[in-house]
């Protein structure tokens, strides 16, 4: 009997959460897309979106899918870093008044940095900014708790050792790294430190820089709010060691 053909439980929810993670990346998707970007077989992707859409996971629209409404009330449930999503509203809102720019805050979850919470404004099409997104292993995130730890993390796929190890010095000297993407053209990302009482790095308040000449402003705005977010941790006990991280 094929085996692709009648997978095991344990892969028909891989294979189901493979097709979430790729339509919670791109939005909108065709079985074909999905086909290519998750390597199942397309008769295997067929299928499990037949399955997906009966549960209320996905929904079917014309020639794609996209996410459905059961996965985005379940993905609300997810609390692991509540008191951090709390203290950080003020300062975001603070943030995206100044720069008028998407802005969310994130942390390492389950070997990803994730997306805590978020505020959508310009540069939404690019920028992760939903509850439960994960950025690319190059993230200025990324490069910002590397930044804070002893010893600098391994380089990440596409980056050698030594610019790797420049970018780490830099936005450790910095306070401040800033990602390229290349989504429609060059679009940046900027990811600053939130610290604990006790001066480790907890979180990465994050940017879409729109303007690339308002750098220095944007900069300056990003690591006001992280400073508000860090004193605010200072007076919540227990709100920069969120659960499950």
């Amino acid at each position: 009997m094929d085996h692709e053909r009648t997978p095991s439980g344990r892969g028909v929810l891989e294979g189901a959460f493979l097709l979430l993670e790729e339509l919670a990346r791109v939005g909108e998707a065709g079985p074909t897309g999905l086909s290519h970007a998750t390597g199942l077989p397309k008769s295997t992707v067929h299928r499990l979106l037949d399955q997906l859409t009966a549960l209320g996971a996905v929904e079917r629209l014309d020639g794609g899918y996209r996410i459905g409404a059961t996965v985005a009330r379940l993905g609300r449930s997810w609390n692991a870093h509540r008191a951090l999503e709390r203290n950080a509203a003020l300062p975001l809102r603070h943030l995206v008044s100044v720069t008028r720019s998407t802005v969310c805050l994130t942390v390492p979850h389950a070997g990803q940095m994730t997306v805590v919470t978020g505020i959508p404004a310009a540069a939404r099409e690019f920028f992760p900014h939903l509850a439960g997104q994960t950025l690319p292993p190059d993230s200025a995130a990324d490069v910002i708790f590397a930044a804070g730890g002893p010893t600098a993390a391994p380089p990440p796929q596409g980056h050698t050792a030594a610019q790797w190890t420049r970018r780490v010095r830099r936005a450790r000297e910095q306070g401040a790294d800033m990602h390229q993407y290349e989504w429609d053209g060059e679009r940046n990302c900027l990811a600053v430190p939130v610290h604990a009482p006790s001066g480790e790095v907890v979180a990465a308040v994050g940017v879409a820089v729109v303007d690339t000449r308002r750098l220095a402003t944007t900069v300056e705005a990003a690591q006001r709010a992280a400073r508000m977010l860090s004193t605010s941790l200072g007076r919540t006990p227990g709100a920069g060691t969120p659960r499950g991280g």
